[in-house]
């Protein structure tokens, strides 16, 4: 057995914590290692949230330390408390029947012994053993979502019922029960629906039969799909629920028809097959449209050159109300959940439109660069954020109505660009 502790220099206290862990180990005769790294730094560094970078990190740490990769095991120290955190976080987000099973006792290589355990329970053994431990005095801050849930509707919860993270952890197990019945069924109509395809540059691609497809019910037919993403993008990194709606209406469309999905991947009806795979960057629309040059915004590669616009880059993260939104002319933040395939820059198009108020009033983009006086030799040359034919943000001129960030805005999408040129 090996102890790991990490020091994300997050707090004052932290390097006590550290030095605590040493001399418990030192004096149990426990093998350890301590890890310092700033965190805060690496999370701007990398665009994500420092909740994201701690938590990667970490894993990173406790890999590193397994004495063997294949049948080592990862033991963290979840109890029920954060269980039930968990399954509310998710669910106030918006989630499926996964997220809602929380935090499992199991997962892969990594176990969680104390996940039968209330928060209290472990606090009343330390206390009855004369077993000294270390709070993190942040968790009583209202710092993140998280511990919002933790500091205002867990006790809440507990007036209502004192056995309310028990019966959370338990409704946790029976949809986790549901998961597995349907994820076992999925595949089978997997298997029954859906063709591997080659000859695509990144992986591979499938395509679905829609004529089987649209025999199943509608639950395992949205799974399907969802099943082929995550086989092309583990983790389904930038896949929501809005992305899966517009996948369902694809499959019962007229015609030929497509949607661009985050990180690259393409969803293309053709006749009675939905093929999904990797787009280009240079996408090509169906024989009789033009080819548009177009630059995908990919969270993943966050900079990106467009010629004759500038260095644009991009990151998402999560809005908390009240936040100041930038008001600089080429720093725009973005309702990101309200964005249904791929964002892109692009020159304009035919068909192209943005929404100009809270009524939702439509306008051609045509009409509105003629309103605002725009040479047309300029207009041609101009670059939009689009999604499809909405466009999100004219640089220079304004957003859509629709992406702008509301009350209600749960992720945000930042984007910058640099030295423009005209």
């Amino acid at each position: 057995m090996k102890v790991v502790h990490i020091n994300h220099m997050l707090r004052v206290e932290a390097d006590e914590d550290a030095a605590f862990v040493a001399e418990m180990c030192d004096k149990h005769e426990v093998e350890y290692k301590i890890y310092k790294e700033d965190i805060g730094k690496l999370a701007k560094e990398r665009g994500i949230s420092t909740e994201e970078a701690g938590r990667d990190y970490r894993y990173k740490c406790f890999r590193e330390n397994l004495s063997n990769i294949e049948s080592g095991k990862i033991a963290v120290a979840h109890h029920q408390n954060d269980r039930a955190e968990t399954l509310l976080f998710n669910l106030f987000r918006g989630s499926g029947l996964k997220g809602l099973t929380a935090i499992r006792p199991i997962r892969d290589n990594i176990i969680r012994p104390l996940l039968c355990l209330t928060r209290r329970e472990i606090e009343e053994y330390l206390e009855t053993e004369n077993i000294p431990y270390c709070t993190d005095l942040t968790n009583t801050e209202d710092l993140y979502s998280r511990n919002r849930i933790r500091n205002h509707i867990m006790p809440f919860a507990a007036e209502m019922n004192p056995e309310a993270v028990r019966h959370m952890a338990k409704t946790a197990d029976l949809v986790w029960e549901a998961e597995s019945f349907l994820h076992k069924h999925t595949e089978l109509a997997f298997d029954e629906c859906v063709t591997s395809l080659s000859g695509q540059k990144k992986d591979k691609s499938f395509k679905i039969n829609l004529v089987k497809l649209n025999k199943q019910d509608i639950i395992i037919k949205k799974r399907i799909m969802l099943m082929a993403v995550e086989k092309l993008l583990p983790g389904r990194a930038n896949i929501s629920g809005t992305h899966v709606e517009n996948l369902t209406a694809l499959t019962i469309t007229g015609g030929n028809a497509k949607i661009n999905l985050p990180n690259g991947l393409i969803a293309v009806k053709e006749y009675d097959n939905l093929i999904i795979g990797f787009a280009e960057k240079e996408l090509v629309e169906f024989k009789s449209a033009t080819t548009i040059k177009t630059y995908e915004i990919n969270l993943k590669e966050p900079e990106m050159n467009i010629p004759d616009l500038g260095v644009v880059t991009c990151r998402t993260f999560s809005y908390h109300k009240n936040e100041e939104i930038p008001q600089k002319m080429y720093t725009k933040w973005f309702d990101y959940d309200k964005i249904t395939s791929c964002a892109v820059f692009r020159r304009r198009k035919a068909g192209d439109y943005l929404i100009i108020n809270h009524k939702g009033q439509h306008k051609k983009l045509k009409n509105y660069l003629i309103n605002e006086k725009i040479p047309k030799a300029r207009r041609d040359k101009l670059y939009v954020l689009a999604d499809e034919s909405h466009i999100i943000w004219i640089p220079g001129f304004r957003i859509s109505e629709f992406y702008k960030v509301t009350s209600e805005t749960r992720t945000i999408l930042e984007t910058k660009i640099k030295f423009m040129s005209e």
